[in-house]
């Protein structure tokens, strides 16, 4: 029996003694592990005039098996190619040197060889599609990495969108990078991804300095390690935008993780904290007359922010006031406002809402793509 070919050329009808004798040779050299004398052997049964076409099959079969059995699999795959193109095998035999011309024509490096029978012949061969993909990693075609992941079932496996991003960022391609940890945050999220992820997009000149506040509330959202500098800066910030609540908890989690309260800036941090409980215990206690006074001066931006505190302190009457400043047509950035009335609606447990302000964010300052990237926080 010639390995893998499902043939014994020692009983195979069809053949005549001057091929049939030379394959039987050929078979137990094989057998033995002699590869040279099965080759020579092989090459006689060639060398015999006017073979018919299954003579000549015949002879196609043995000399890849042994080619494969010797690991030479660059021989290998132009055997089950040449084999292939007989067009003469059955539906299941031509599945299966498809196969064989595909696993060795990757194992020789031919990836571009590989990735054309794969197409041609085992489309629909869950087996051989992560050959297919590791293909055109190895080729470099990114594009066609994404086209053929994005086909496979849903979700795509972990290792499939890993090799996509590999692919990508070893292209150098930014753009591409950052869609494929989108979709690795989007099916397998964990801190890892999301900080690989926000580091892309907070690289990216098209968004603006002002939602740093609004990275920094995704990070914790998604649970990615925060260094003390960012715990000082967002707190800071927090309070600058008129969000006392929201410094007093971005600073809380500080010392809660253990970050800051402690080292060389420990009094530096105790003296910001004191700062944010002064100006908590002021906002909390002058909401009415902070309305009042905004609302008589429509300054919308102010009542946006007030609402936000509001709900930052557990209050969710605060959303009626943003979602009315955003309505009022009044606020410089009223992307960002539809962003962070989604981040509100989170926080007051309303998740349904959130998605959907999240989903109809616009403008080019970076809000819309920052709010898509909300809707993969678990």
């Amino acid at each position: 029996m010639i390995a893998g070919m499902g043939i014994s050329v020692a009983f195979a009808d069809g053949l005549r003694p001057a091929v049939a004798t030379p394959l039987q040779t050929a078979e137990r050299e094989l057998s033995a592990r002699e590869f040279g004398a099965a080759l020579k052997a092989v090459a006689k049964a060639e060398a015999v005039p006017d073979k018919t076409a299954y003579e000549s099959l015949t002879i196609d079969r043995v000399r890849a098996a042994i080619d494969a059995s010797r690991q030479d699999y660059a021989a290998a795959g132009a055997d089950y190619g040449a084999i292939i193109a007989t067009g003469s095998l059955s539906p299941d035999e031509l599945h299966t040197m498809a196969q064989a011309e595909a696993s060795s024509d990757y194992q020789a490096g031919n990836y571009a060889g590989a990735i054309a029978t794969i197409k041609a012949y085992l489309p629909g061969d869950p087996q051989f599609q992560t050959i297919l993909l590791q293909s055109y990693l190895k080729t470099g075609a990114c594009g066609q990495l994404t086209a053929a992941a994005s086909k496979l079932a849903k979700p795509p496996p972990e290792t499939d969108l890993q090799m996509v991003a590999y692919c990508d960022a070893t292209a150098k391609d930014t753009d591409a990078y950052g869609k494929a940890m989108a979709m690795l945050v989007a099916y397998y999220p964990n801190p890892t991804y999301w900080s690989e992820l926000l580091g892309v997009e907070q690289a990216n000149p098209a968004f603006s300095d002002q939602l740093a506040l609004d990275f920094f509330r995704l990070k914790l959202a998604a649970r990615v390690t925060v260094t003390e500098p960012e715990y000082m800066d967002m707190t800071q910030a927090a309070l600058q935008a008129g969000l006392a609540n929201e410094a007093a908890s971005i600073i809380n989690q500080g010392y809660t993780s253990g970050v800051l309260g402690a080292g060389a800036d420990a009094d530096r941090q105790g003296r910001l904290k004191a700062l944010v409980v002064k100006r908590q215990a002021a906002a909390d206690g002058n909401v009415a007359k902070q309305v009042q006074t905004a609302d008589a001066a429509q300054d919308q931006p102010t009542l946006f922010a007030i609402g936000f505190n509001e709900v930052d302190g557990g209050n969710p009457a605060g959303l009626d006031l943003m979602a009315n400043a955003i309505r009022s047509g009044k606020l410089s950035r009223p992307g960002q406002a539809e962003l962070e009335l989604g981040i509100a609606y989170r926080e007051a447990g309303q998740e349904p809402n959130a998605k959907a302000m999240w989903r109809n964010v616009q403008g080019g300052d970076g809000a819309a793509d920052l709010a898509k990237l909300w809707l993969y926080v678990r």
